[in-house]
């Protein structure tokens, strides 16, 4: 009998899906015009998000059943006072910008939403990390379109659908004139590809979150690197990579492993 999983939902990017266009200007306007109070107009586009965030993770976690038994589903938020990683490196994510709207809906969840949860210092990938060291690998679900994740050995449930474009750079659309998609579904990571991705990353960086790596170094060229190598010889090539382009390397290789791999 198969045993029933833990899911560990990484809800940080529902959010902002959740929250995207959730209500017009137009419309905004129309209920002031209507006499509405900018307390109401508010909480409204507060509760929109709350449903539509609602909806979008139910649908989720049905297709996610309709695979496995699930007992529980824990939702992890990154909502970091005192990130850890900013001590490390004061520019870790500074490319992004934070929003009203996707802040007000996070702070909702947390305080309604069962089984939500946030740390201040460390952020939603970590909490499932750590969630996951206290379990057998073939006793969770990791629910994210997150790749970092991708480090963690396990059942992986990527929820995002990518559009498909033909040789034209079109998108291409089916019979009924509805986009295909891939990338949506089940994984096994193995401890191997877990591994393969943590070095990896280490010599590519993270642009998403303003992390350098090794100048020059992409997704393919990374993947030569290391291709056939056993851990000692992929920590040799990162190391010497990274020897190559600065003379302060094992400061830099002690930082992006702090602001990269999860410990």
């Amino acid at each position: 009998m198969m045993t029933p999983k833990v899911v560990l939902f990484d809800a940080d990017s529902l959010i902002y899906q959740a929250m995207y266009r959730v209500i017009s200007i137009s419309e905004i306007r129309e209920m002031m015009r209507n006499g509405e109070s900018r307390f109401s107009i508010e909480l409204e586009i507060l509760q929109r998000g709350y449903d539509r965030f609602e909806k979008i993770a139910f649908d989720i976690l049905n297709e996610i059943d309709g695979e496995y038994q699930t007992s529980v589903v824990k939702y992890f938020f990154t909502k970091c006072k005192r990130n850890f990683r900013k001590d490390v490196d004061p520019t870790y994510k500074a490319n992004r910008k934070s929003n009203r709207w996707v802040n007000e809906l996070r702070s909702y969840l947390l305080d309604y939403l069962d089984g939500s949860f946030a740390s201040d210092e460390y952020e939603a990938d970590d909490l499932i990390y750590f969630n996951t060291q206290l379990m057998n690998q073939y006793d969770y679900i990791i629910c994210s379109i997150d790749k970092d994740l991708k480090q963690i050995p396990g059942i992986h449930y990527d929820y995002y659908q990518l559009k498909v474009k033909d040789e034209n750079g079109e998108y291409m659309v089916d019979e009924f004139g509805q986009f295909v998609k891939v990338r949506k579904g089940f994984r096994y990571v193995t401890e191997s590809e877990a591994e393969m991705m943590q070095f990896t990353m280490m010599l590519t960086g993270d642009v998403s979150d303003n992390v350098k790596g090794v100048h020059g170094i992409g997704q393919k060229k990374a993947e030569k690197l290391l291709q056939g190598k056993n851990t000692f010889g992929k920590t040799r090539a990162v190391c010497e990579a990274y020897m190559a382009e600065s003379d302060n390397w094992k400061e830099r290789i002690r930082n992006n492993k702090k602001l990269m791999i999860f410990h």
